[in-house]
């Protein structure tokens, strides 16, 4: 599917800023970047009354290392990704979104996981009270899914899921949120796969001391209409922590989480095998602003995943420690550098030949033409050694990413290119690239 060698692929993309997760990316995470991103485009778009479309196409070769961090082995595939969406906001309350994904898989030596995912998604929202100090905002999600194989039939399935959510927010205050739904997973293959799930949601933020203090916490439980083999019919998450600013020169924020829960990998878009699991998370990440131009953060995350049926239990932490100066900042113009390590650790209780340690370090220059363009370019060091030293690699990462504004800013075109370079203590080096090109516009 994608030959070595650095290609051009003319595309689209839902946030021109938005590339490759890079060394900074929290794990675990309540929702997925893509998303997360995706909803700010919206509310941005909604503030100005704008209709937008956008998408993006992206192809290249990368590893399942890289997806789930470094779980199992390590399988190297090609991609395909394509991506379209639109909105807009339709009147002060009700505002939706529309948008369309094709995810194309081929690995190298795994052909039963070769798969094509095609999705529709869209989000409705509208404010059923809309007052200066309180709101209540009705948030209506539903998602289409099939997923095919190559060589897998009894793996292919279609996915309905359909998700409303009450939301009330009292002004510097408090927010709690309500969401009910189902999700239903119909195997084309009969037999025990089929899936139909039921699920629940409730969380809440309370603020205090001005907004310098936030409570937060939620609870989801999920139920399966039958049993299934190698399946828990009841799933459940709980998460809590806080966020303080402080009015100290030296730490500006701190924030602090726990969980615990059970999931499903097909879940979670990168993973194509179907497996249950436990997880234990917890991190505390604090947030220094040592002068105007100089801000720095310290992050420390513990790990922990008990599979039901799979042999990849396994448990860990990793500490990050990033640094952001800014040169150069005016009504023209900013030039900024990031700075980031890492360090982690992961111990495995039944492949104790997967242990192992990681190091890593990555320097970002990016250069800003404000209302015109902008550029940046990235270096990044990953060191791997594993008990079993047959393993132990070495992976280097070159980025570069550009955008230009035209039309006032109203249309944005995007272009991002890695490059992969990994040194295998026992395997020949490999080379991978990939390239993303985008665009988005404003009406």
């Amino acid at each position: 599917m994608v030959k070595r060698g650095l290609f051009i692929i003319i595309g689209i993309l839902v946030l021109p800023s938005l590339a490759w997760g890079d060394l900074t990316a929290d794990r675990y995470s309540e929702v997925p970047a893509e998303e997360e991103a995706e909803a700010e485009a919206l509310a941005l778009s909604a503030k100005k009354n704008d209709f937008f479309i956008s998408g993006y196409t992206e192809a290249g070769k990368k590893s399942t290392a890289e997806d789930y961090e470094e779980e199992d082995t390590d399988n190297d595939y090609s991609y395909c990704n394509y991506h379209f969406k639109f909105g807009q906001k339709i009147s002060d309350r009700l505002s939706y979104d529309i948008g369309s994904f094709i995810y194309d898989k081929d690995y190298d030596t795994k052909d039963s996981l070769n798969n094509m995912s095609r999705i529709l998604k869209t989000n409705w929202s509208y404010y059923i009270r809309k007052l200066k100090e309180e709101s209540l905002e009705l948030d209506v999600r539903l998602n289409y899914k099939e997923k095919r194989f190559d060589n897998t039939p009894r793996s292919e399935y279609d996915q309905i899921r359909f998700a409303p959510t009450l939301t009330f927010k009292k002004k510097n205050l408090y927010t709690i949120d309500l969401t009910a739904g189902i999700d239903d997973y119909d195997y084309l293959v009969e037999g025990v796969k089929d899936q139909l799930k039921i699920f629940g949601k409730i969380g809440a933020d309370r603020y205090f001391l001005d907004k310098k203090l936030m409570l937060t916490s939620s609870y989801r439980i999920e139920q399966l209409e039958k049993k299934n083999i190698d399946r828990e019919r009841t799933k459940q998450e709980v998460l809590g922590g806080f966020n303080y600013v402080f009015d100290l020169p030296w730490v500006y924020k701190i924030t602090t989480r726990a969980g615990w829960g059970e999931r499903d990998t097909k879940e979670e878009e990168e993973r194509d095998e179907d497996y249950d699991y436990e997880y234990w998370q917890y991190y505390t990440k604090t947030e220094h602003r040592i002068n105007t131009k100089l801000k720095t953060n310290l992050k420390y995350q513990y790990f922990e995943k008990d599979y039901v049926s799979a042999d990849l239990d396994h448990r860990g932490f990793y500490i990050q420690n990033n640094w952001d100066y800014e040169f150069l900042n005016d009504e023209k113009q900013r030039l900024w550098f990031d700075f980031g390590i890492e360090h982690k650790a992961v111990d495995y209780t039944l492949k104790a030949d997967n242990n192992y340690k990681k190091e890593a370090a990555e320097i970002k220059a990016s250069y800003q033409r404000k209302k015109n363009w902008k550029v940046s370019a990235a270096l990044e060091g990953n060191s791997y050694n594993f008990n079993d030293s047959s393993n132990d690699k070495k992976r280097y990462y070159a980025k570069l990413s550009g955008e230009k504004l035209f039309l006032d800013g109203d249309l944005v075109l995007s272009l991002d290119l890695k490059y992969r370079y990994t040194n295998k203590e026992q395997e020949n080096d490999k080379e991978q690239e990939a390239v993303r090109v985008a665009f988005k516009y404003k009406f």
